[in-house]
């Protein structure tokens, strides 16, 4: 037990124990005044859970809500079925600014318990923890903060009816009593009147499937996710699933970095926006606070290990010639990526004492910084991939078939409308491309329609139409059956032109990828 704790620790009686803190009531309160969100003040318990997880084993955490009496707050309980605390560990988790007693960089600055109840209680509010390292008895401590608290030893869990914990057993339970007002915080432009847990709770879901992405995703050497977490509303429960970045024609860089003597590797994925993934990126359904597509949202998240610390990083990470960051603007609204660092010794990449985001101070950031300096944010990213794309469809076109002419420069109707890419052949062969990087939605196919109907009038006979996209759907597919059966235009001099030949093909199919 180590001996500062020790001095900490003041023996009442048989069942209760009384601890001495290096914060006061008024500190803490100024703590809650920080700004942290109410999904910010859980991922901190989160952090603390996944670092308690037993050597070996897949890390456990629920995050269970319940309605309060007063429509004003919500109950709140994270709890972690890992190794808990002894008494010593206790006091040295309520201490500010103590030393972690793991190595995990999820326990950096030794703020984090603290950060949370701030945060979570509103500074004044309800909270308790209950905790045992071993079978038997649990260590209880009940705010607010006072420089002398109460330890009492508990057989039981005592949380308000209504909370599910998922899982029987515990090893540590944080309890805390949370102002609505605080809770409806992990929205970020929601209803101020939101009160639905329901829907709080898929809120929740999408901070926390970001965030742990690293650990809810299969191991590739073990095909197992590194830790399992419940969201619980009274007796329902939703599994958190992970959730990725939702990018198309993305692109990987593999980088290295000198950081603290050692080359570290980096990996720099950067891609376009793909909203039909984002459409049905939170179970199934649309994510609606990351990935919007919108100035707030735009930019790369920072994957530190198996955690992401930072999301929508633009100007923080790229800067102009004049060194001023560069700006956030519509232009770059569809560029996404991710930069994946491996885990790395603690303080090493420092992060913000609450970790809601990197801290800058660190020059360390800056190494990182400048090797991602010759990748810049692409403006109008959907735009200039569709470009890329029309271009390596047309070099795989001319490499499988060097005769051809493969050109996207005929124009069709007196609009001069463009067709994407053509393939003309011998025999006669005259195909058609129309190029989409998302998935096919019907008007890419009326689209190639009209391509189609215009090199007919033109007196040219189209031999393929075909659709390459990211994918698409089986309705789409029947759209294409009953498109081939209409009657397509006569030439010119009136004579009846060849029968529509649409089809669909994806960039995986084609080795567009």
């Amino acid at each position: 037990m180590n001996n500062q704790n020790m001095n900490n620790i003041t023996a009442c009686t048989n069942e209760s124990h009384e601890i001495a803190i290096n914060i006061t009531r008024k500190a803490f309160v100024g703590l809650a005044r920080q700004g942290m969100l109410f999904h910010q003040g859980i991922l901190e318990g989160c952090d603390d859970a996944l670092a308690a997880a037993l050597a070996g084993e897949k890390a456990r955490i629920c995050v269970a809500l319940a309605p309060d009496a007063d429509k004003n707050y919500i109950h709140l309980a994270v709890a972690d079925w890992g190794c808990g605390m002894d008494l010593a560990a206790l006091t040295n988790a309520l201490q500010l600014g103590s030393a972690p007693l793991t190595n995990s960089r999820l326990n950096e600055h030794g703020y984090g318990l603290n950060n949370a109840l701030a945060c979570l209680s509103g500074g004044t509010g309800d909270w308790c923890i209950y905790t045992r390292s071993q079978p038997g008895p649990y260590y209880k401590v009940s705010g607010p903060f006072d420089l002398k608290m109460t330890v009492t030893e508990e057989t039981h869990l005592q949380l308000p009816e209504g909370l599910n914990l998922q899982w029987l057993d515990p090893s540590t339970v944080i309890y805390v009593r949370v102002p609505m007002a605080i809770a409806r915080t992990l929205q970020r432009q929601g209803n101020r009147k939101l009160s639905d847990l329901a829907t709080l709770r898929l809120w929740l879901i999408e901070h926390l499937g970001v965030a742990y992405r690293g650990y809810l995703e299969l191991d590739p050497v073990t095909l197992e996710p590194s830790a399992k977490i419940a969201v619980t509303v009274g007796q329902s429960s939703m599994l958190v699933p992970p959730i990725q970045v939702p990018m198309m024609m993305a692109r990987t860089e593999k980088l290295e970095v000198e950081l603290d003597g050692q080359i570290v590797p980096v990996i720099y994925v950067h891609g376009t926006l793909d909203k039909s993934k984002r459409d049905h990126l939170v179970l199934g359904g649309k994510a609606r606070y990351y990935y919007q597509g919108t100035q707030p949202t735009q930019g790369i998240d920072i994957r530190l290990g198996k955690r992401v610390i930072a999301t929508a990083q633009l100007g923080e990470i790229w800067h102009k010639e004049d060194g001023t960051p560069i700006s956030r603007h519509n232009s770059y609204n569809d560029f996404v990526g991710e930069l994946i660092l491996p885990e790395l010794p603690r303080g090493v990449l420092a992060t913000l004492n609450n970790k809601t985001g990197i801290d800058r101070n660190d020059p360390d950031w800056d190494k990182v910084f400048e090797a991602l300096a010759e990748f810049p944010p692409q403006k109008n990213a959907a735009t200039f991939s569709e470009d890329e794309l029309k271009k390596k469809w047309m070099k795989i076109l001319k490499a499988a078939n060097p005769e051809d002419e493969v050109t996207s420069e005929i124009c069709v109707w007196p609009t001069g409308t463009r067709v994407d890419v053509v393939d003309k052949g011998e025999n006669g062969k005259c195909d058609i491309y129309e190029l989409k990087t998302r998935k096919a939605e019907p008007k890419d196919l009326y689209q190639l329609r009209m391509y189609w109907d215009g090199l007919v009038l033109e007196g040219i006979q189209p031999t393929r139409g075909i659709l390459l996209t990211n994918g698409y759907s089986d309705r789409l597919q029947e759209m294409v059956r009953i498109l081939n059966t209409l009657p397509a235009p006569n030439f010119p001099d009136g004579r009846p032109s060849a029968p529509y030949n649409f089809s669909l093909a994806t960039h995986k199919e084609k080795q567009l990828l």
